[in-house]
């Protein structure tokens, strides 16, 4: 590939140029050396691949962050010396040296761990890495250089990915959908978030009717449909290379989602907390969406079309272990057309906002440090006598900036039992609750207290109608 671009390069040099330019040229061999000059067949040449946004922790000294290089030189690559300049601040650092313990190879790419400081403060920073030496040389590459755009944070953001698969049980096809978006909630649990929506079949007789109002015929004209973060129409048993591309795309929100079952057992409050590890830009607002899953559902009369009978194929031999229930002939009827026995997963039930968020849950003016909160309430879920297993069912909350259309992060969380204690968000940190006993004015009570209504430990309130309290609550 380099022989053909240096001679391309110098047949150039040699009949396009101007004629008093290139008269001066006496020879083939001098115009490949002016090639060779400009690049096109060097011998120190790295030049670094453009990462994009980097997140780097106020207060940490320095933040290692991830870049590829690549040797488009003639020798192997034993050190690189580069720079920073920040470009807000006009002020460069280096020269610093990176040795390599392996020789970077001709025409290799390799991701290096490269050193970088926060920030002073939260917000954006244009960077230019710059590497200026190769084995102690000058860097003979046009693109020495690359940009990063230093997003200095109070805390890492947690970026999950939307998985949305559409389904339907007379789709042949269908399974290869269910089958990816099970495998990828499986292999990245903390990760992914993952909505099953089925179309026009049993399942979608016995949901809320308005689940997925609008989307369905949006986003699943063809099934099987799965979309990832709705940016990447995915196909095939594999989406990991879809989730990991969105997941790589940078996001400032952070965002936590709890659930809990009321006194009745009959309605699920739920409360997201919202959290900017870095401001937002001017004019962007967010709004929240919530849909209600359910996994282990069956029923012996469902019946699913599969086309996938000849699973034990070698074209499905990198299969997820989840292709392998249609590998098993007894979960087959009607000759080799449908498949009986099947549990449908992350099956959406009802949703709220799914189309660009509620608009009671809008966001905006973020502030440092600020944590924004917005509760809903999924009412009369007994109704749904589809779900046989309550414990399987999750709240999913995602978070979409109205501005743009795309969505920001995505969190899920099972549905805790009423009054019980989950896992909470880790956004707030709990205040610590004063002990002891204290009347209503905040006076710390010391000894045995006179009837009356107290705090105690901060979080009961207690009427005293004799030396021993009775909980009024």
């Amino acid at each position: 590939m380099k022989r053909t671009i240096l001679t391309a390069v110098s047949l150039l040099i040699l009949f396009v140029l101007p004629p008093h330019l290139s008269a001066g040229l006496q020879s083939w061999q001098q115009a490949q050396k002016i090639a060779e000059r400009i690049g096109c067949w060097a011998k120190n040449s790295v030049a670094p691949m453009t990462p994009g946004n980097v997140f780097l922790k106020m207060g940490d000294k320095e933040t290692v962050v991830p870049l590829k290089l690549t040797n488009w030189g003639d020798t192997e690559v034993t050190s690189i010396s580069y720079t920073f300049y920040y470009t807000d601040k006009q002020v460069s650092e280096g020269p610093f040296v990176l040795n390599f313990d392996q020789p970077l190879k001709n025409g290799e790419t390799r991701e290096v761990k490269i050193p970088i400081k926060p920030g002073q403060k939260l917000g954006k920073e244009e960077l230019l890495f710059n590497i200026t030496q190769v084995n102690g040389q000058y860097n003979e590459a046009s693109a020495g250089y690359a940009y990063l755009t230093c997003c200095t944070v109070n805390k890492m953001p947690h970026k999950r990915v939307l998985v949305e698969d559409y389904a339907g049980m007379w789709c042949w096809h269908c399974p290869i959908g269910l089958v990816a978006t099970d495998a990828i909630a499986r292999m990245y649990p903390d990760d992914v978030v993952a909505v099953s929506v089925h179309k026009t079949d049993d399942i979608s007789k016995v949901v809320s009717r308005w689940v997925y109002k609008g989307l369905i015929d949006r986003y699943a004209v063809t099934v099987p449909s799965v979309w990832v973060a709705r940016d990447n129409k995915a196909a095939g048993f594999d989406i990991t290379d879809a989730f990991k591309i969105e997941k790589s795309k940078v996001t400032y929100m952070n965002m936590e989602v709890d659930a809990e079952w009321d006194e009745n057992g009959n309605n699920i409050r739920v409360k997201t907390q919202v959290e900017p590890c870095m401001l937002p830009d001017e004019g962007e607002t967010f709004a929240i969406g919530y849909v209600m899953t359910a996994s282990g559902l069956s029923d012996d009369k469902w019946r699913q079309e599969s086309n996938y009978a000849e699973y034990s194929s070698d074209s499905y031999k990198d299969a997820p272990e989840e292709m392998k229930f249609y590998a098993d002939a007894a979960n087959y009827v009607e000759g080799w057309s449908q498949v009986k026995g099947m549990v449908y997963n992350h099956v959406a039930i009802e949703s709220q906002g799914m189309d660009n968020g509620l608009e009671d849950s809008k966001m905006t003016d973020f502030r440092a440090d600020e944590v924004k909160t917005h509760s809903t309430t999924f009412e009369g879920v007994n109704k749904y006598s589809v779900i046989r297993d309550r414990s399987k069912i999750e709240i999913a909350a995602v978070l979409f900036n109205t501005k743009t259309g795309k969505i920001e992060n995505a969190a899920r969380c099972s549905v805790r039992n009423h009054g019980t204690t989950g896992i909470r968000p880790n956004l707030v940190q709990e205040q610590k609750k004063p002990e002891g006993i204290y009347d209503m004015q905040g006076r710390k009570v010391n000894g045995k207290p006179t009837p009356g209504i107290y705090i105690v430990n901060g979080k009961n309130c207690l009427l005293y109608t004799s030396p021993s309290p009775r909980d009024t609550r």
